[in-house]
């Protein structure tokens, strides 16, 4: 950086990385339920109440685009505000510049083609919507064509990544023997010490190199129970507070932090070439049967605020399991975020309300994925600690 205007364009686009990982993040658009095939067997009733939630489907994309062209906009505006001080400013170089340039002219493209998005979007929308509207015979003739329509809106999903071959043929060793053995080679004479040991008799000599070559190999069978691989053993359970309140009664246990993630978008990966975007620690904590969720997210990025706004209150914490099933849970408190000295680091903390159904299930399955609701969007992160909640659980409701 030759000056602190370049060290500020830096910052601000990387802010507007943030925003675009959070969007390319966030799933937003909702899945059409499929058209029933044979309109014209089905009661009236079901045919309109499929069509209303249709409608409530067409609003949503709409917001969607909205929101894309929106953010596209703010994107360039950014950009041309950056534009118009580099060139007020004479101490800003060439190459300063041309970065702006580069990046003022891709946001221009990018808010082009979302805006154009946009106003085609508006067409197949309000068709629906006024499909809704008709009467029995006339909804049934044109709901096909408005569902079209809306659909044809909707990005192609995605091809599912090819499978490694060695996933499909399989790997070409024993992947779980239950009855490999352990060849234990005998130990070879020392041929040096005996050569150099002339008062040994050449008849005793025969006798220990025939009773070598008889020996067989000590085999000992494999033991699942023993391999530390499929029966790791148990971590420690570490209770930070375990108290009972003098008064109420009331017992109070709290479990060490752990992390359970890091994240770094794809978009952001060259800003963040030796560390992670953000990294989340976890932990649990218990007060007489109300048990919480405690969430910091540590974001490595000056412009974290900006690109992340706060963790709101009653904003979501949406768990999903390996088997699919999600658990919703709210948070207690907003949280502004918090900045480190050299303010390029900020800290949020966020409390979420673990209810008490939710317990058993939790406690059965491992943890597979977690949704964080931001106040600017929500992003989805993958879970690497995925027995967290199991062991801490386990560990507050030890007696």
């Amino acid at each position: 950086m030759k000056n602190k205007l370049f060290h500020f364009i830096l910052l601000n686009l990387l802010a507007l990385g943030g925003l675009s990982g959070l969007v390319a993040q966030n799933p937003e658009f909702p899945n059409l339920d499929p058209l029933p095939e044979d309109l014209d067997s089905l009661p009236e009733f079901t045919v309109k109440s499929f069509a209303r939630n249709l409608a409530n489907q067409a609003l949503d994309i709409q917001a969607v685009f909205d929101r894309q062209a929106s953010r596209a906009t703010l994107e360039r505006e950014v950009l041309d505000d950056q534009m118009a001080a580099s060139k007020a400013d004479t101490l800003a170089t060439k190459e300063e510049r041309e970065v702006i340039a580069k990046a003022l002219k891709a946001a221009k493209s990018a808010e082009k083609s979302a805006l154009k998005q946009q106003k085609k979007a508006a067409k197949p929308v309000e068709l629906v919507l006024e499909t809704a509207e008709l009467d029995s015979a006339d909804l049934r003739k044109n709901l096909p064509k408005a569902y079209k329509k809306l659909a044809a809106l909707l990005p192609e999903p995605e091809q599912p990544a090819e499978v490694p071959i060695a996933e499909v043929i399989g790997v070409p060793a024993i992947s779980d023997p239950e009855t490999v053995v352990v060849i234990e080679t005998p130990e070879m004479p020392d041929s040096t010490s005996q050569e150099t040991s002339p008062e040994e008799p050449e008849q005793a000599k025969s006798k220990k190199e025939k009773k070598q070559r008889n020996s067989r190999p000590t085999i000992k069978t494999y033991d699942p129970a023993t391999d530390v691989m499929r029966n790791p053993p148990p971590r420690p359970c570490v209770l930070t507070l375990d108290t009972r309140d003098a008064f109420s009664g009331e017992l109070r246990r709290e479990t060490g932090q752990e992390e359970i993630f890091r994240f770094t978008s794809p978009s952001l990966k060259t800003y963040f070439p030796d560390r992670d975007h953000i990294i989340c620690h976890a932990s649990l904590a218990s007060n007489s049967g109300t048990y919480l969720l405690q969430l910091r997210f540590t974001i490595n990025d000056a412009n974290a605020q900006r690109a992340f706004g706060n963790l709101p209150r009653n904003g979501v914490a949406i768990l999903r399991l390996f088997d699919g099933e999600t658990y919703t849970l709210y948070n207690l408190r907003a949280d502004e975020g918090k900045a480190s000295e050299d303010k390029k680091q900020f800290t949020f903390s966020g409390q979420y309300v673990v209810e008490g159904g939710m317990l058993k299930k939790l406690r059965k399955t491992l943890l597979d994925k977690i949704r964080i609701a931001w106040s600017t969007g929500y992003e989805d992160y993958d879970v690497y600690n995925v027995d967290f909640l199991q062991r801490q659980l386990d560990c507050l409701q030890k007696d």
